[in-house]
């Protein structure tokens, strides 16, 4: 006989997990891939959901239906739960503990996998998914990852972090390019066709400020959404470009630094974090704020 007094008719883990789902996603379409067929049955798993707990989950009124708050509560208390099952399972199984970690591809590349070479003897699993900063702070919230790296001013308030060596960048020339200068100003860029990163940021104004003070623009000929192709792109095309350089180790092999004035004032600050309540809960996240420097 069941001690519960809660009538679990329409509650189901099935049916937590489906709403956990769409609320990751982002919709019903793009949490049952595409097919129509499970678009229909999580369709109709969340109104059974819905009519167990009496309020609406989602708000049918925008396209696609974005979460109520209950909804999102429920999926994020949803997510709490299988995590710490998760975690209670592996610890008792003495299996490898699974700890999340979000960050850009370039701190996975640059420092979270020289780091976990360090920890490798600690029996762990490690997950990096590679998000921007803005969702790394939106995942570490939702506590669909346990750490979190992002820039220094979006880290959430009450979240133990550990600010990150300040990084900065170095602008590379092909060997032949380079030596047609012995020094270099922002002028002088003019008419070299050089590869950028895609997108807007805070390097990306850094070099709207520097070019529109020595009145010119860079010849962009080349632009890609990762600092992996970035290098390649260089390193196969001959050109010039800026990049991290915690990332010099993937540097084109034959590229030479130069130096531009102003270039070495800037810095990308960033901080990795974590939940000190999880850090409680989960020994496992502990134990890895410790050598991050956490209390």
């Amino acid at each position: 006989m069941s001690r519960t007094k809660l009538k679990l008719k329409g509650l189901s883990l099935d049916r937590l997990e489906t709403l956990s789902g769409i609320v990751a996603q982002g919709s019903i379409a793009r949490a049952a891939g595409g097919d129509v067929n499970r678009q229909s049955q999580f369709s109709r798993q969340v109104a059974e959901l819905e009519d167990w707990f009496g309020v609406c989950l989602l708000d049918r009124s925008s396209v696609p239906n974005k979460p109520t708050p209950a909804g999102l509560r429920i999926a994020r208390e949803m997510d709490d739960f299988l995590r710490n099952m998760e975690s209670v399972r592996d610890e008792a199984g003495k299996g490898r503990q699974r700890v999340v970690f979000g960050a850009g591809e370039r701190m996975i590349r640059s420092y979270l996998i020289p780091w976990a070479s360090k920890v490798s003897k600690d029996k762990l699993r490690f997950v990096f998914r590679n998000l921007t900063s803005r969702t790394t702070r939106t995942e570490l919230l939702a506590k669909r990852v346990d750490f979190g790296i992002m820039r220094a001013g979006q880290c959430p308030t009450g979240f133990a972090s550990v600010a990150l060596k300040p990084m900065r960048m170095a602008f590379m020339l092909p060997p032949q390019t380079s030596k047609e200068k012995r020094k270099w100003g922002w002028k002088d860029l003019e008419n070299i066709p050089l590869v950028l990163l895609d997108g807007h940021g805070l390097f990306r104004d850094f070099l709207g400020q520097m070019t529109r003070e020595a009145g010119m623009e860079l010849d962009v000929a080349l632009e890609c959404s990762t600092w992996t192709q970035v290098i390649d792109a260089m390193r196969d095309c001959r050109m010039g470009g800026f990049l991290p350089k915690d990332l010099e180790k993937q540097f084109p092999p034959d590229f030479m630094p130069v130096q531009l004035p102003g270039l070495s004032e800037y810095t990308d600050d960033y901080v990795i974090a974590w939940s000190a309540a999880e850090a409680g809960k989960r020994p496992e996240i502990a134990r890895l704020a410790k050598r991050l420097g956490g209390n």
